[in-house]
């Protein structure tokens, strides 16, 4: 499935924890990630720094 989103085969896809509180959506050329709090955003920003875009405004 991560396969054929990369290769923009299928789209709209969704992956959750059972209670929906965080959201993982990926597409052809990256991912968003939704999360509960700042905090927890923070700490996937700084795990994960070599997968943030490069462009000023960080999109």
């Amino acid at each position: 499935m991560l396969r054929d989103t990369a290769d923009d085969k299928v789209a709209g896809i969704l992956i959750t924890d059972t209670r929906m509180q965080r959201i993982h959506h990926p597409y052809d050329g990256g991912a968003d990630v939704f999360l509960t709090t700042s905090d927890e955003r923070d700490q996937m920003r700084d795990r994960h720094v070599d997968w943030l875009s490069s462009h000023p405004s960080g999109l």
